[in-house]
């Protein structure tokens, strides 16, 4: 679904995965199953990510590039096109 306001998007990735660098506007992402990931951001910091089946996070935006090293995962991307 997509308006003028939000875009959802159902994402799922295989067991060893990768994403090159890309970005994500505000958003809140919603784990239908559990997975665990690891990210790396434009600076080259490297973060382990665990989501839990049903956990729903909120993230401010972000650039990175995903390695999944445990899932397959499966999720629901909400995305804000503008905020206020």
């Amino acid at each position: 679904m997509e308006n003028e306001h939000i875009r959802v998007l159902e994402i799922k990735l295989p067991q060893g995965a990768q994403l090159p660098m890309h970005s994500h506007p505000p958003r809140a992402i919603v784990a239908i199953n559990s997975y665990r990931l690891k990210s790396t951001d434009e600076k080259g910091t490297v973060s382990i990510v665990e989501r839990g089946s049903g956990e729903v996070v909120w993230s401010d935006g972000e650039e990175h590039a995903v390695e999944v090293l445990a899932g397959p995962t499966n999720t629901i991307e909400i995305e804000l096109k503008h905020l206020g």
